[in-house]
């Protein structure tokens, strides 16, 4: 199934004689017969020829692999219908700004592949066929579901993507810091791409590098504010559009917090999942949100209690700071087109931003769940998962009210516990202490946060529905992260987290039904147990104590395993949003 995604490929001349060098290199290392010619819309070929791509450059399962990917087309919400004409004018541009955070995506994560997955636009045998529709949810040749093993040719995936020199390792980067520590700051910076200068390492910012699609992204978002009508959106998105040209986003993020509309847009470089030799460096996505304000008043009560959450955290007050008279804006949208970072494969269905502490401690977060994909995810994934691998009873007690309260209590997490960490006399992030074991870490902390606050807001009545049914919608997102593998922070940590409740007995394996279920007596102050040691490594900065937790627990059982193999079978291991032709 073909989709709108990547438009004409922009940049200079000198850029495109690259590319095309650089295919006919890979061309011949893995057998592909390139495509010299033309250019034009995603899934339109660049040459009637046929690519040809040798058999064994092609993994033997990638019709298997292809066929657990569910393409379903996201681009239509109900919501439209409220939308005036001036914000469906708005949401045109927006969603063609987005077109070119994939390009820039694809510039981050793989851009040798890019030339070979437009090349199989042509393509007509099934393992071709297949190859690119794994391409095009991965952004590359490497596969997200398997820790990034590759399914065309042999070429390890480089661990910091290509925003470092792809031979960099972690030993050599750490060697050369410590040799260099002025340098550190600009290396670690989230905006800057890293490059060798003889035995030197210098950084180029990520508004030079990709210069060739910010820069038509921005005036996207300049002629987008020029049609609104509403001044929260006119301002946020004239700072958005300065922040992509600049690499500075702290006057956008703010304004972002205060941004008040029926329509909301989230992009640029924000989350850091693709970059595993450092976890600092952040990737292009966009989402393209049209806004429920009919659920308002329900996030509201959410958004009350978030002072309290934080005060209600079972750790010391120096790992809890205060968070009274700090915003935390919820919205609940509909995300109707989606790119880079925020569609490679692994859909999100919610997420909190900004990540900047000092956002943080100025104003807050906003936490936005995505319904449309809150609602697909449950239907086409979690459902069916957890009816092959859970209990029937635990299986009978998950309902849709309860799972978007914990993806929501998820979000709202984000932003509890400690912010910063003093290290060898100096203030740093706790994304700078933990290094790349921070976005596991984090996330970790998110999942098991929100489980541990829910029986308090069950108290205050701000949430209805049994713990049980809170912790199975938990249990059947962990599921689905698990089946993702090492290559995927979420898969990490919530193995790590399943490991540790079947420890402490708060999950239990039934080999005469072949089933795992939740036994409630152990669970709920497992969950306690694990949260305190989560928050206690990020606070400490803890990085060799993240480390053990995860080499110790991420480790996967062969029962479940087993399970999961069978519900490979039946389950689709995701879904791929695809958007029509315009």
């Amino acid at each position: 199934m073909e989709q709108w995604r990547l438009g004409r490929i922009a940049g200079a001349p000198g850029a495109r004689l690259a590319a095309l060098l650089a295919l006919m290199v890979l061309a011949v290392a893995i057998g592909v017969a390139p495509a010299l010619a033309g250019g034009g819309q995603r899934g339109t070929p660049r040459t009637s020829a046929t690519p040809t791509i040798a058999p064994t450059a092609i993994a033997p399962d990638v019709v298997e692999r292809a066929a657990k990917l569910k393409y379903l087309d996201m681009s239509k919400s109900p919501l439209e219908a409220g939308l005036v004409a001036w914000e469906l004018a708005v949401v045109d541009k927006l969603k063609q700004a987005a077109v070119y955070m994939d390009q820039a995506y694809w510039q981050q994560v793989d851009p040798d592949g890019l030339p070979i997955f437009d090349s199989l636009a042509g393509a007509t045998s099934e393992p071709q066929k297949s190859a690119r529709k794994m391409m095009d949810a991965n952004y590359g040749v490497w596969d997200r579901f398997d820790n990034f093993a590759p399914f065309i040719g042999a070429q390890a995936r480089p661990l910091g993507a290509y925003v470092f020199p792809t031979d960099l390792t972690e030993a050599e980067l750490n060697t050369y810091i410590a040799a260099h520590p002025d340098e550190k700051a600009q290396l670690l910076d989230p905006y800057t791409v890293v490059r060798r200068s003889g035995d030197a390492l210098i950084t180029v910012p990520y508004h030079e590098v990709y210069a060739a699609y910010v820069e038509p992204a921005a005036d996207l978002l300049d002629e987008a504010a020029a049609l609104s009508e509403n001044a929260s959106l006119t301002t946020f998105l004239k700072l958005q559009a300065q922040g992509l040209r600049t690499d500075e986003y702290f006057d956008a993020d703010m304004a972002w917090l205060d941004l008040d509309a029926n329509l909301d847009v989230s992009i640029g470089p924000f989350e850091t999942y693709d970059d595993q030799l450092t976890g600092q460096k952040a990737f292009y996505k966009a989402n393209v949100l049209i806004v429920d304000k009919s659920a308002a008043a329900k996030l509201d009560t959410f958004k009350a209690a978030v002072p309290d959450l934080q005060k209600n955290l079972p750790v010391p007050a120096e790992y809890r700071p205060d968070q009274t008279g700090t915003m935390t804006p919820m919205e609940l949208a509909d995300d109707v087109r989606r790119s880079g970072q925020g569609r490679a494969v692994m859909e999100p269905v919610a997420f909190s931003l900004p990540n900047d502490p000092k956002v943080w401690a100025a104003k807050g977060s906003k936490k936005v769940m995505m319904g449309n994909y809150l609602q697909a995810r449950r239907t086409t994934v979690l459902v069916p998962l957890s009816k092959v691998v859970m209990a029937p009873k635990a299986v009978k007690s998950m309902v849709y009210q309860t799972y978007f309260d914990w993806v929501l209590m998820h979000e709202i997490s984000h932003t509890l516990g400690p912010r910063t960490v003093t290290q060898n006399g100096q203030v740093v992030t706790v994304r700078q202490a933990l290094g790349e074991s921070y976005t596991p870490i984090e996330e970790g902390k998110a999942d098991i946060g929100g489980l541990y606050n829910i029986p308090y807001l069950q108290g205050t009545g701000v949430i209805t529905g049994s713990l049980r049914s809170h912790y199975m919608g938990y249990l059947s997102d962990a599921l689905r992260s698990i089946r993702f593998g090492q290559g995927s922070a979420y898969g990490v940590i919530r193995l790590a987290a399943w490991n540790f409740f079947v420890e402490k007995g708060g999950l239990t394996y039934d080999r005469a039904g072949r089933h795992y279920d939740l036994n409630m007596a152990e669970m709920t102050p497992a969950v306690k147990d694990l949260l305190i040691q989560l928050v206690t490594i990020e606070g400490e900065g803890d990085a060799a104590a993240a480390k053990a937790f995860i080499a110790k627990y991420s480790v996967i059982a062969p029962q479940l395993q087993k399970l999961l193999n069978k519900a490979d079978k039946t389950v689709p291991i995701e879904l791929v949003p695809v958007y029509p032709a315009p």
